[in-house]
């Protein structure tokens, strides 16, 4: 048989193989594209739609969660280790394809015509595995494993600065309404000194009390350097995570009780479905397991087509059974250690899923306790502006002290910044119950894929 029909032969062989069923292509996509389609980038993939903002969210958060979720640089290091994986499963999916040995020899002679005209000799060898026993499936079923365990990886990572935004951005709003409330207090510490002082002037008043108002004063307005350093510091965790010079953060959101209380009815099962933690450790078990059937599958024989020209042999075309066991049983005691780190990523699904219960518990408990605040603290502030616009015509009239009055204000001004704190607990905690539930999704997420993967595979 000359080596022109070899190959004519050999490649007739190759292109059924090839057509099978198990391959990357179809019969019919073959004659359009040689080897399996490229990667797709990030974000072009098929994944969950995003859902609309809920309610609960301001559009400034929103905002800032689309510029964190999208332009980060973490994000965008997990993006390029998914298009690495994808070149990955590509480089996968050609070990079903012929492999080519190309070998030249110098040599002073042969025992072949060719060789003792030119002094060169060109041995090729082409091979097209048939069967394998199960490493080229293997191989692409770990390589797709990891592909998709990057993808919720990256869903991980974005959900994580996501956590930090919101905390970022409500620590933001209520420094920014404690320093309003702060700077009212001020005023009216620094009013009641001025009454205080006309007062020891007139000396109805001792000395010493004014010394006590100023120091009353003074306790205020460190407590709003304070918001005012605090709210700096947030504001500079929010640029730095959303990237942007000075963020538009808008009017200060404010609290609605119709929708900043989540209701618990299925919370729970809403995130432990959409948790990309559970699915990046279910993508490691995929790719364990993957391991430990690439293990088996090396102890097992392949079949091989091959054609092949050498000097030696000449040209020959048929079929090779190679096996190859490996250096004693390493490939038994590998698939022993890939079934053990399944069976350890597994234990902690279940650790990363009781995390998840109770981040999402604590969340709702502070959240119905901020409801219960809120009522109890605003009625208090209410009651205390009453008190002290008597107690200050009292303290006119002279039936007061002017200690009376300083501890009413005081206390006006302690009701007031728990309605704050409350209020904000509310509107946070709310916001990352909509987020650890994907009813909020700023970004869409790759589950889809790796609940099919997991569902074949299991």
């Amino acid at each position: 048989m000359s080596f022109s029909s070899a190959k004519l032969s050999f490649f007739l062989l190759a292109g059924a193989v090839v057509g099978l069923p198990h391959s990357p292509l179809g019969a019919q996509e073959s004659k359009k594209v040689y080897g399996p389609p490229a990667p797709a980038r990030p974000g072009a993939e098929q994944a969950v739609e995003a859902l609309p903002p809920p309610p609960n969210i301001p559009a400034a958060l929103q905002d800032a969660a689309l510029a964190t979720a999208w332009t980060h640089p973490s994000v965008r290091a997990a993006e390029g280790q998914i298009r690495a994986a994808g070149f990955d499963v590509r480089a996968a999916k050609w070990l079903r394809f012929p492999s080519v040995t190309v070998e030249a020899l110098a040599i002073s002679q042969g025992n072949t015509a060719s060789a003792a005209q030119s002094g060169a000799v060109l041995n090729v060898v082409v091979e097209q595995p048939i069967w394998t026993g199960g490493r080229i499936g293997s191989a692409i079923d770990r390589a797709k494993a990891q592909e998709l365990t990057q993808k919720s990886g990256l869903d991980e990572v974005v959900r994580d600065l996501l956590l930090r935004t919101l905390q970022a951005y409500y620590d933001v709003a209520a420094q920014a309404r404690r320093i309003e409330v702060l700077t009212d207090a001020l005023s009216q510490h620094r009013a009641l000194i001025a009454t205080i002082e006309n007062r020891v002037e007139q000396q109805i008043s001792a000395s010493s009390d004014l010394d006590l108002a100023k120091s009353r004063s003074a306790q205020v307005e460190q407590q709003l350097a304070v918001a005012e350093a605090q709210r700096q510091a947030s504001l500079n965790s929010l640029v730095e995570l959303t990237g942007t010079s000075i963020p538009n953060l808008g009017n200060v959101p404010t609290y609605d009780p119709a929708v900043h209380h989540p209701v618990r009815e299925g919370a729970v099962e809403q995130a432990l479905a959409c948790d990309p933690r559970t699915a990046r450790l279910t993508g490691q078990s995929l790719v364990a397991k993957a391991e430990q059937r690439a293990a088996k599958a090396a102890l097992m024989p392949q079949l091989v087509g091959q054609v092949s020209r050498n000097e030696i042999l000449g040209e020959r075309v048929g079929l090779a059974l190679r096996a190859q066991t490996g250096n004693g049983l390493s490939q038994a005691v590998a698939a022993q250690g890939a079934r053990a780190r399944a069976e350890a990523t597994e234990a902690s699904i279940a650790t990363a899923q009781r995390d998840l219960r109770e981040a999402l518990r604590s969340d709702f408990a502070i959240n119905e306790a901020a409801q219960a605040r809120i009522a109890s603290s605003g009625a208090a502030v209410k009651n205390s502006r009453i008190v002290i616009e008597s107690y200050k015509r009292q303290f006119i009239a002279g039936r007061r002290t002017w200690l009376d009055v300083m501890n009413a204000l005081q206390e006006t001004t302690s009701n007031r910044l728990a309605v704050i704190d409350s209020e904000n607990s509310a509107q946070l905690t709310a916001a990352r119950i909509a987020l650890r539930t994907c009813r909020w999704e700023p970004r869409p997420r790759f589950q889809a894929e790796l609940k099919e993967l997991s569902d074949v595979r299991e």
